[in-house]
């Protein structure tokens, strides 16, 4: 009897096994997973021909994988006849088709980096499986690189359209008949096409309504209808994209957030010659301002401290507005309305730094300190701001708090700082005055600041022998210098932090500043460009000469 209940134990506890085995369950526990999931195999297996046009599609995952990421992630090119059902569990998907596939057709079928794994991990680039219901795949490919930043390269899509004589926005409005996206390092291929005409174009869709428009990144290869080749007749394709410029810039809203304090919105980010420049009409009448400044979380609005009491139902006109790229308001009225009552507003920290450090003009000498706040105070005496030595932790650095605003103001050393220091700095906010905040403010703000020593810098000198004077971009970790190179002319950039940097340059043809990467139209090109194909390592205390810049088209 005993010898019998064991034995159904012991099948109960095996049988137990067995099951769950078999069945699949999302992971838990264990090392944290950074690894992109990988595809095992597939059936029918890539590059497969003469496949049965009721064929189903089978595809191994080496993972556990989120199943709902499929369904945004999956595309088959071309579309095939009548519908297709997609079933999936943890490690695996299959694809069923409602009817027989076209005859003498080459398929693709990818997943794109949006399939990810249960840690969240997509692939490292878009998958392709290619099979062909006929007795050959198609030959034709396009190969390329997207240059820029890397959320250019991990966000945006490649789109391309057997259509090669409509314009591009009227195309953008249809499904493109290929999508795909490029590796983390912007390399893309687009394989097993039919050798012809099509037209390519890369697109980041922000706004997500299928229309090339403004706050959109797009770009394209110097004319947008390009021919898929064979393999032995590769063109390597450039594309560099840009923000597309809203074609007009308007106030979006205007807020009162307390006192004489009003915010204001626009459609494009705010320039510091707005700043600056920018004049107020409240009902007509022009209305001197106190302080601006824009506001740290977004940049599509500033604050302006005004000099004149607001009123319910005021109306609000802005002159000399402009967005960062130069577009100038025309008109646009809003009308306030006024809160019955206002929130406590907290002073928020105020930002302290160099004041030539937008200028990356970082050399010995650094003497003038800017202090900004979000909403306006008033600073009771000088002494409310103070620097001191770190090395001594105890030597007050004497200086003058210099008001450029109620938003602004600069502290000037009596004495020139030394080179590749660490100062000290103290804000005293019970030497400030907010009304706004309806509270005394009794705590410090404390922060450093460090000087750069001119030994610490570096310089990279650079030439290049083609006819066209180029508009270069040097750029690296809180560095953005932009030049002009002449043909033949060597040119020094000086003050650079040692680390590396990348270099690019375009051809202005239409003068106006900017690269244009591309019209509309088939027909319309964009702008030559080039990237310096490697890093460029700045050292201390040297210059890199890079000699003469080979352009290679």
């Amino acid at each position: 009897m005993l010898k019998t209940f064991t034995a159904i134990l012991l099948s109960a506890i095996l049988l137990a096994i067995i099951l769950t085995c078999a069945n699949e369950r999302a992971i838990s526990g264990g090392p944290e997973d950074k690894e992109a999931p990988q595809i095992l195999y597939s059936l029918p297996a890539n590059e497969s021909v003469n496949v049965d046009r009721k064929t189903e599609i089978f595809i191994k995952f080496n993972e556990q994988m989120q199943k709902s990421s499929f369904e945004s992630s999956l595309q088959i090119w071309p579309r095939p006849p009548g519908d297709y059902e997609v079933k999936s569990s943890w490690t695996w998907l299959k694809i069923r088709f409602s009817e027989a596939l076209d005859t003498n057709e080459t398929y693709l079928l990818t997943l794109d980096k949006s399939a990810k794994d249960l840690r969240g991990n997509g692939l490292d680039a878009t998958y392709v499986m290619a099979f062909s219901t006929g007795s050959d795949l198609n030959a034709g490919r396009l190969v390329g690189t997207i240059y820029g930043p890397a959320d250019i390269k991990k966000n945006g899509d490649l789109l391309l359209y057997r259509q090669f004589d409509t314009d591009l926005s009227v195309l953008r409005q249809q499904d493109a008949d290929y999508v795909f996206q490029p590796d983390d390092e912007g390399h893309f291929e687009l394989p097993y096409l039919g050798e012809r005409s099509y037209m390519l174009f890369y697109h980041w869709d922000r706004n997500q309504n299928k229309r090339i428009d403004g706050d959109d990144y797009f770009g394209r290869p110097e004319v947008a209808t390009v021919w898929a080749k064979s393999d032995s007749l590769l063109k390597s394709h450039k594309i560099w994209p840009q923000v597309v410029p809203l074609k007009s810039l308007k106030l979006l809203k205007v807020t009162q957030l307390a006192g004489q304090l009003l915010q204001i919105r626009a459609n494009r980010m705010v320039s510091e010659e707005s700043l600056e420049a920018v004049d107020l009409f409240i009902d007509g009448v022009k209305t001197p301002i106190l302080g601006s400044t824009k506001v740290d979380d977004d940049n599509f609005a500033m604050n302006l401290d005004i000099a004149s009491p607001l009123k319910a139902g005021a109306q609000v006109w802005l002159h000399n507005f402009q967005d960062t790229t130069g577009f100038k308001l025309k008109s646009d009225t809003l009308t306030l309305t006024t809160p019955s009552a206002f929130d406590s507003l907290s002073l928020g920290k105020i930002s302290v730094s160099w004041l030539n450090k937008d200028q990356q003009t970082l050399s010995g000498g650094d003497d003038q300190i800017h202090l900004k706040s979000k909403l306006p105070v008033l600073f009771k005496s000088d002494s409310a701001f103070s620097i001191v030595d770190k090395a001594l932790d105890s030597v007050n650095i004497p200086g003058s708090l210099q008001k450029q605003n109620t938003m602004s103001w600069v502290f000037t050393a009596d004495s020139t700082l030394e080179d590749g220091k660490t100062y000290l700095w103290e804000i005293d906010t019970r030497q400030i005055y907010a009304p706004l905040n309806q509270y005394k403010l009794d705590s410090l703000m404390v922060g450093s600041l460090k000087t750069v020593n001119p030994d610490s810098l570096g310089s990279l000198k650079l030439r290049h022998m083609r006819f066209d004077v180029l508009e270069c971009r040097l750029s690296g970790k809180g560095v953005d210098r932009r030049f002009k190179l002449l043909p033949g002319e060597a040119i020094s950039i000086n003050d650079l932090p040692s680390q590396s940097y990348a270099l690019v340059a375009f051809v202005d043809k239409d003068g106006d500043g900017r690269y244009l990467s591309g019209g509309m139209g088939p027909a319309a090109k964009s702008e030559p460009f080039w990237f310096y194909p490697d890093k460029i390592k700045i050292r201390a205390r040297w210059e890199t000469d890079l000699g003469i810049w080979l352009l290679h088209e």
